[in-house]
C-alpha cells in the first residue's frame, strides 16, 4: 500500500502517507450479472474549500475484469468511460492545487456486469490524518457540525 501513496504522492503532491490514520483498503466483487456501483462521489465534490481531513483522492486497482468488455468505471458528469484490464491502477484526484475541491468532474458509477464477475480494491487518500487523528475520528467531528 505504501507504494501506492508514493504513486500519489508524486502525481498530486499531496501529502498523503500510509498506515497514518488512513482508511483501510477496500474491496468491492461484483459476482452477480447487473451488479453495479451507483453513480457517486468519494470526497466533497460541489466545489468550495477543501475540508481539511477530507478524502483527496481515489486509486482503484482492477484484480479482476468481467468478461464481454462490460463493468467499466463511469464518470458520469465528465463523459468519461474507463474500461480496465485486468491489474490496472486507476487515480483520480478531487482537491485542486489552490485546495477549492471537485465541482462533479469525478462523479464515478461501476457499471453493471453482463457476464464473469469483477474485483477490485479502492483506496481513498486524506490529507492530514494521523495515528492520533484517523479519519474516523475525522469523519464523526465531520458529522457533529
Amino acid at each position: 500500500a505504501e507504494k501506492h501513496f508514493a504513486l500519489v504522492r508524486d502525481f498530486t503532491k499531496y501529502e498523503v502517507h500510509g498506515n497514518l490514520g488512513q482508511e483501510p483498503i477496500n474491496a468491492v466483487l461484483y459476482k452477480n450479472i447487473g451488479d453495479e456501483y451507483r453513480p457517486h462521489c468519494d470526497g466533497p465534490c460541489a466545489g468550495g474549500r477543501y475540508p481539511y481531513g477530507s478524502r483527496v483522492a481515489t486509486s482503484i486497482v482492477y484484480c479482476k475484469t468481467s468478461d464481454g468488455g462490460s463493468g467499466q468505471t463511469s464518470f458520469t458528469r465528465s463523459g468519461i468511460m474507463v474500461a480496465p484490464q485486468p491489474y490496472d491502477l486507476l487515480l483520480f484526484a478531487y482537491r485542486y492545487q489552490n485546495f477549492t475541491m471537485d465541482t462533479g468532474f469525478t462523479e464515478h458509477s461501476g457499471c453493471p456486469i453482463t457476464a464473469g464477475k469483477k474485483w477490485i480494491a479502492t483506496q481513498w487518500y486524506r490529507e492530514g490524518v494521523e495515528d492520533d487523528l484517523p479519519w474516523n475520528i475525522i469523519e464523526d467531528v465531520d458529522e457533529e457540525d
